[in-house]
């Protein structure tokens, strides 16, 4: 029985019993008996299982779907290969399949905004950034349309697929010389672009932002805790460390998970150097397993180890799962000041098994809680956010006035956040729902596949 370890985010999935079948199961009935006795063995909430008759279920989901307590909804089973591509590279899309890789939103009734893209896209490249306007797509003005029908202009996700968007890419404002200056002015442009394959760039943005004062501060928008993030972690903090960064700000508002030896790698870089070797969280799993399987994952300090006292974090209600699991076990340890919106609230995690004679899925049953140094964990609510700041699109990760940068900075600079600012933004919010409804956050495979995973030695 081979397992890894992993935690899940947000997205229910179930509801599709065919979700996990890429190609037809040679032995359905017994990939039913292999997750009754995961279930029996592993599943947290073991004791609320009844007798299970494999018999009277037609798909292994159909089953894991009927057998789901209501607090679990992450419990999955998933398409091994594509699982496989996805943590190791960051794939997305299979075969002839082909996106755009931007994520939009409504900021107003009239004004969509591109939320992020994917360094090294064509998108990307071509000005579609967090903060710009899209005017027109294929001749269809925006303001006058919803979700559905943006989402229904872009044609099939195929590759080669070609879109026009007139679009207006925002000013952006930096500091320069202790001052705020207007580094890029805001400019209109028309680009078409095609769709393409998409490999996941877990690092949206790293920079290092000087104030005023001369306190130089190191500024990473982090997306997905996979395999490729490590190298790229590394190099960013290998450039803050290297600038003499005494203060953090990271961005995880749109992450929803990954892997945990990742999240354990983001720790070793910011905690203070006398948490080394300490308990960074630890596993508590059922009766059955608990004398066996529960453990602690130590605090292991990288090289470039930048021994804060204090880390400013961004959160939305996607940020989730390992994410979680960063804001929580570090809470211990350093001063975390959560600005954005209260969390997603995913306190458990699960053991990826893979069945030895049918390699074709990964079952990802809820095995275990997760719980920091303190003791602390089970925040199924999400969270709480030491300042709500809303997410503002219409600016660029790296504008120093983006609502959230601005709060973190202006603490940096002065002790306290700019409340009168925050009361501001709030009372001139608007529910957009209706005209975002449609829009995803991410693509299908990359939503599924927001998990917290290593191999389980």
């Amino acid at each position: 029985m081979k397992k890894l370890v992993l935690l899940f985010i947000v997205v229910s999935l179930f509801g599709c019993q065919d979700q996990s079948d890429p190609g037809g199961s040679s032995n359905p009935f017994q990939d039913k008996v292999y997750l009754k006795g995961l279930m029996n063995a592993w599943y947290l909430w073991n004791d609320d299982l009844s007798d299970i008759d494999v018999n009277n279920y037609a798909t292994q989901d159909e089953m894991l779907a009927s057998l789901r307590v209501e607090q679990d909804k992450w419990s999955l089973i998933q398409d091994k290969a594509e699982y496989d591509a996805y943590y190791g590279s960051g794939q997305i899309t299979n075969g002839e399949e082909g996106v755009h890789g931007i994520y939009m939103h409504y900021a107003t009734a009239e004004d969509l905004y591109i939320r992020f893209s994917y360094p090294g896209s064509k998108a990307y490249e071509a000005g579609l950034r967090r903060g710009t306007k899209i005017n027109k797509i294929n001749g269809l003005t925006v303001s006058d349309a919803n979700s559905d029908a943006i989402n229904s202009s872009l044609g099939e996700n195929l590759q080669g697929v070609e879109n026009t968007f007139e679009i207006t890419i925002p000013p952006v404002t930096k500091y320069v010389n202790g001052q705020k200056s207007e580094v890029s002015p805001a400019r209109d442009t028309t680009i078409t672009i095609a769709k393409e394959e998409l490999i996941v760039k877990p690092v949206l943005l790293s920079e290092v932002i000087e104030l005023p004062g001369g306190k130089k501060v190191g500024h990473l928008v982090f997306k997905s805790f996979i395999e490729t993030a490590e190298e790229a972690l590394a190099n960013a903090f290998a450039e803050f460390k290297s600038k003499g960064v005494t203060e953090l700000v990271l961005d995880l508002r749109y992450n929803g998970g990954g892997r945990v030896n990742i999240a354990s790698q983001i720790a070793g870089f910011v905690a203070p150097s006398s948490a080394g070797g300490k308990e960074l969280f630890k596993y508590q799993h059922n009766e059955l397993q608990s004398s066996e399987h529960d453990e602690s994952r130590e605090i292991e300090l990288m090289e470039s180890n930048l021994d804060l006292q204090r880390i400013f974090i961004f959160s939305e209600g996607g940020t989730a799962s390992s994410s979680e699991l960063v804001i929580n076990s570090l809470k211990p340890y350093m001063d975390v000041q959560l600005i954005g919106e209260n969390t997603y609230g995913k306190p458990v995690g699960s053991y990826a098994f893979v069945n030895e004679n049918n390699n074709a899925y990964i079952y990802s049953i809820i095995s275990l809680r997760i719980l920091n140094a303190a003791g602390e964990g089970n925040y199924f609510n999400g969270i709480p956010v030491d300042l709500q700041v809303n997410d503002d699109v219409m600016y660029n990760w790296a504008d120093v006035n983006e609502p959230m940068l601005y709060q973190a900075l202006y603490k940096i600079e002065n002790g306290t956040y700019d409340n009168q600012v925050v009361a501001s933004a709030r009372m001139s919010q608007i529910d957009l729902e209706y005209k975002n409804k449609s829009f995803k956050k991410g693509e299908a495979k990359e939503e599924a596949f927001n998990t917290i995973m290593v191999l389980k030695k």
